[in-house]
Formats: C-alpha cells, structure tokens, sequence
C-alpha cells in the first residue's frame, strides 16, 4: 500500500512562493548593493541627521567625509609604509638564482705532465657539462654600512610624524574653511531677511504714497520715486537670495553634502575666552601643526645626509645559502656556503659628492622655510588678534546705530503722513536703515570668523571638536 504525503502540497506551495519572491525582488538588487556600499560613516543625505545643522555636527560630517582630508590621511598611511620599508634593512634579505648555462664547448682541466704520478704527457679533462641548470639559494645581512641604514629608519620614522602633523594642518585648514563657511551662510541669510524687510517697508511707503496722492496730498512724483526705490530693493532682495544659495553650496561642498541640499543651520557664537596678543603667539608657536612640521622635516633631512654619506664608505656584509649546479664530472652537485665580504664603490662619477651636497641645501632650505614660518605664524596671530577687537568695536556702534536708524525712520514716515516731509527723506532713511542692518550683521558673522581665525592661528581651532582627533 502507498501512503501519500499530506504535507506535499503545502511544501510545493511554499517552493512556488520562494521562487516568486526571488524572482519579484531581483529587480531590487542593485539598489541593495548601493545600500551596503554606502559606509555608515558616509555623507550621504539618509545619514545627516535631520534638522537644523550645529556648528559642531557640521565639523564631525567634514573631519568624516571631506576628500582632501581623505587625500592627507592616505598620505600619511603611506608615510607609514615607508617605515615599513626602511626597517627592512636591518633584516636579512633571502634571494634565489635559477639558471641554465650553455657553453660552445665544455669548460676542460689541464693537468701538467708530472702533477700525477706514472703520467708523463699533459692530461686534459672535463670538468662542467656543456648543457646545464644551476641555482643559488642565500640569505644576505647587511652587518654595518656606516649607519646609512639606521639613518634612513629614523629619516622615514620623522617623515611619518611630518605626515601626521601635514594631516592635522589640513584638518585644522578644513575647520577653518568649515567654520567660515557656517557663518558666512547665516550672515547672508541674515542680509536675505534684511533685504525682505526693506522691499516689505517699501511697499508700505508705496501705499502711503498712492494714497497721498489720491488726496491730492502730493505730486505723482512721489509715486514714482517710490516704485523705482522698490524696485531696486527687489532686485538687491534677488541678489541677496542667489548669494545665500552659493554660499551655502560651497559650505554642502565641504561637508561633502550634496551641493543642491538645502541644508539648515543653527544660529550660534563661538564660545571663547578672551586672550592677550603674546599669550596667544606663545599658544601658536608652540601648537601650530605646519610649525611642528616644518622641524620634522629639517631633522628628517639631517638623516637623510648621513644616509647619504654612508655611500661614501663602505658595506660590510654576510652571506649564507646553498648552490646547485648540474655536472656530471663533480661529487657533489650543491654545496653550503658563508661568505663574510665588503663591498665598495669606489668611484661613481662625482654622483654621491652631488648627492651630499643636495641634501645639505635641502637642509639650509627646509631651515629657511621654518623661519619664514615662524614669522607668518606670528602675522597670522596678529591679524586674526586685531580681528576679533575690530568686528567687536564694530557691534557695539552698529547696534546702536540700528536702533537709531528705526527711530528715524519712523519720524520721517510721520513726517511724511502729516505732509511735512517729502518722499525722498522717507526713502533715505528706509536705505539708511537698510545699509545699518548690513553693517549690522555683517559685524556680528564677521566677529565669529574672526575668532575661529583666531583659533586657527593659534593651532587650537581642533579643539570645536574635542573628541576626534588627527589621523
């Protein structure tokens, strides 16, 4: 009797299901694979967090994802290799030959008459095959070579710390660049609400000014005069909007954000304690990256010209392998060798002479570039000091400026509704205004560029972004 399976209809369902949804979600493979590309770290928009942008996650997405960034971090990886490199020198070498020799004739032994006693006539004999393979198999350690080998360790070791420190200026550069950027955007967002306020204020006096002349109050002059003044407003209002939208590209470009991405951002100030001009000097030559850099390289290069005297002398080495070689006419066919030997280059031409002299100028350059760079440091502090009082001295009058600004605008509308006063001081004092609130919020951003300049003058600006540190 066969007994039939009940649950064999319900397996064949559940195969047919499967394969359907195979087949159904094929189509959405590669959008899987893009997903599983993307690091969790990336830029892209799914993984900004949504809302407005803080100064410091505006940091943290550029120290993650900005390519020149990118660019100086894999510099220093391969600085990092090149330690890897030098340091194989003070390890032995193995090396393997493998050959086949062929001879017109085979390599013969003369023996003079006599060497052999009971022969009296010259004996000639083969003593290699005409036809063979051979091969050699050694290790080879260099013992001393006048400290040519621990020089180049040590020049790669500092070349390496160069890179770190390389990686650092450019992230501080990029947080500069970030930080300006951030505040640049909100100050033209700034100057884009001042410039709606005025065409808004505009058209308000255009109102009045129709109306004024419905009553015959005034002349249609003062209609005119009106819609040209909103006119000119309109059209600074559109260049005030396409200045918002470049800014703000540039700084998504940073961030590595799409460029089109209408990316929000927070309304913040720098915090920062107040400093002296030769506390932060002080600050500076100690901290600034580019500056520790530079020293790098001038001891880097130090080594670099006793690497180079090494090829002056000599190099003492061992060697240590087996050979093989294919004859019919020896004993043995391979044999074990050491080798203790010296190798010298006694003339080459005047080029080592060069080389010397080419990494000493090196040196003297490398020296002038540091103190070149010790005074730019210095500059730097200097200008972003000044900075910081100028744009503060600036707040303080133009905040006082705008509030008077208000009041005359305000006096000269009434003026003007009670036909006291003409159109054109109500459009002079609406542009007084206007030209007020720039300097205004001009001053404010300004001030918060200058102390993150400040701060990047110093070599402190990293520490907006305290937790990540220089790859």
């Amino acid at each position: 009797m066969t007994f039939r399976n009940p649950c064999r209809p319900l397996l064949l369902a559940l195969t047919i299901c499967g394969l359907t949804a195979i087949s159904t979600g094929a189509a959405d493979v590669p959008g899987a694979i893009n997903q599983k590309v993307v690091a969790p770290n990336s830029s892209s928009p799914a993984n900004v967090k949504p809302g407005p942008l803080d100064l410091k996650e505006a940091l943290h997405l550029a120290w993650k994802a900005n390519p020149s960034l990118q660019v100086s971090r894999l510099q220093a990886l391969i600085a990092g290799e090149e330690v890897v490199r030098a340091r194989s020198g003070f390890l032995p070498s193995m090396k393997s030959e493998v050959s086949q020799t062929i001879f017109d004739d085979q390599t013969k032994t003369k023996i003079p008459p006599g060497t052999i006693p009971g022969f009296s006539t010259t004996i000639i004999m083969p003593s290699t095959n005409r036809n063979f393979w051979s091969s050699k198999t050694y290790l080879d350690q260099t013992i001393f070579d006048f400290w040519g080998t621990p020089s180049r360790y040590q020049a790669a070791v500092l070349g390496k710390s160069a890179s770190l420190l390389d990686t650092a200026r450019t992230r501080d550069d990029l947080f500069l660049n970030v930080a300006k950027g951030y505040f640049s955007t909100l100050r033209a967002q700034k100057l884009e609400v001042v410039a709606q306020q005025e065409v808004v204020d505009l058209k308000a006096h255009l109102k009045i000014a129709r109306d004024q002349y419905e009553f015959g109050v005034v002349t249609y002059n003062d209609v005119l005069q009106a819609e040209v003044s909103l006119a000119d407003a309109e059209q600074r209002l559109i260049v005030a909007r396409t200045d918002t939208i470049d800014i703000r590209s540039a700084l998504n470009k940073l961030l590595a954000l799409p460029v089109s991405a209408p990316t929000v951002l927070k309304d913040e100030k720098l915090e920062t304690r107040p400093w002296g001009l030769e506390e932060a000097t002080d600050v500076a030559v100690k901290q600034r990256s580019d500056l520790k850099a530079a020293s790098e390289r001038i001891t880097q290069q130090e080594k670099v010209v006793t690497q180079t005297r090494a090829q002056f002398f000599p190099r003492i080495y061992g060697q240590a392998g087996l050979t093989y070689q294919q004859n019919d006419f020896l004993l043995h066919d391979t044999q074990w060798f050491g080798i203790f030997g010296l190798q010298w280059t006694l003339f080459s031409g005047l080029d080592t002479k060069a080389q010397v002299a080419q990494a000493k100028l090196k040196v003297n350059q490398f020296q002038e570039q540091h103190r070149d760079l010790d005074e730019q440091v210095r500059l730097d502090v200097q200008n972003a000091y000044l900075a910081v009082r100028e744009t503060f001295d600036r707040i303080r009058t133009t905040e006082k400026a705008v509030t008077q600004a208000e009041e005359n605008l305000r006096l000269n509308e009434e003026r003007y509704k009670e036909a006291v006063g003409t159109a054109t001081d109500v459009i002079d004092a609406d542009t007084l205004l206007t030209r007020t609130r720039v300097n205004y919020w001009t001053a404010m951003y300004d001030h918060q560029m200058a102390k993150a300049e400040l701060l990047w003058a110093m070599g402190a600006i990293n520490n907006l972004l305290p937790e990540e540190k220089p790859q």
